[in-house]
């Protein structure tokens, strides 16, 4: 990929006799940035596509809490695709690259932990043309 960044990091998980607790903090290796938002995808539909965007300034960690998907991050020269299954890896997506998430099973929940508040409009490139020549 480019000088951007898009790599697997892991979710702090601590066994216990009870049960597993994950824990997400900021500013952590697992998630190097302070959390300003974190949202969740859930319930899509059978054979559906979610994202198909790239944030402007926006850096995020996704995380499938249940269930798997792929999810293809594209820096307008090289895709490459990864497979979420598992709550103690995320992936770690720099600002600026082209994400789409599918193949979601029908549990899956993906928590995205996020460096900036929610800003519709102007924060994401929904044109996959527009996006390419914003890399120029």
């Amino acid at each position: 990929m480019s000088g951007k960044k898009c790599y697997m990091t892991d979710i702090r998980s601590n066994e216990e006799a009870d049960g597993r607790l994950l824990v997400v903090e900021g500013n952590t290796e697992s998630i190097p940035f302070e959390i300003k938002r974190i949202f969740w995808v859930r319930d899509v539909k059978a054979g559906a596509k979610r994202g198909n965007h790239a944030t402007k300034r926006t850096k995020l960690v996704l995380i499938a809490v249940t269930g798997s998907c792929d999810v293809e991050v594209d820096d307008g020269r090289e895709k490459t695709v990864y497979h979420l299954d598992d709550p103690t890896k995320g992936l770690y997506i720099d600002e600026m690259l082209w994400r789409t998430m599918f193949n979601f099973t029908p549990d899956c929940v993906v928590e995205a932990v996020c460096d900036h508040p929610y800003a519709p409009g102007d924060e994401t490139y929904e044109n996959y043309d527009e996006y390419l020549a914003a890399l120029e």
